[in-house]
């Protein structure tokens, strides 16, 4: 569990962040809002990489976006949210909107499980878990977890 007050602050300093930074194609933005130390694992290709190698491959990557005209919304919504002083475990689901240049649109759901610390006053995502298990995550689990500013349901 955690209080209001720390939860606004995950997200400020992540959630909201990490929504406007991704639909921007910020990739400077993106990256800031992890720690140097990171471990990022799982996604489609169910790898594990260090910080160097997933800030190498998401510039290129929101680059790439950019150029073929499309873009990436993702949005967020919790089944558990963790605060222990200044560090935080959060999981839940997700929900990927990709649009291409020509209107076509994809939405994909899957879930997540972060870990993060208080750095400077600042919170910064150190393990960053996702998975689609297989397409099996459905946009009625997405619904039914509590949505970002639902801190309420947190509260301990």
């Amino acid at each position: 569990m955690a209080d209001s007050d720390t939860l606004r602050a995950l997200n400020a300093d992540i959630w909201h962040a990490y929504r406007t930074a991704y639909s921007a194609g910020d990739a400077a933005a993106f990256i800031a809002l992890h720690t140097p130390d990171l471990i990022r694992a799982g996604g489609p290709a169910k790898v594990v990489r260090d910080f160097r190698e997933f800030a190498a491959e998401t510039g290129p990557w929101f680059a790439e976006l950019a150029e073929r005209g499309s873009s990436v919304d993702i949005d967020f919504r919790f089944t558990e949210r963790i605060v222990a002083g200044d560090l935080a475990s959060e999981r839940g689901v997700y929900r990927l909107t990709a649009r291409r240049a020509d209107c076509d649109q994809r939405v994909f759901h899957g879930r997540f499980h972060t870990f993060a610390r208080r750095i400077d006053g600042r919170w910064r995502i150190a393990v960053d878990y996702d998975s689609d298990e297989g397409g099996t995550v459905t946009p009625t689990a997405f619904e039914s977890a509590a949505g970002i500013d639902g801190i309420e349901a947190f509260n301990g």
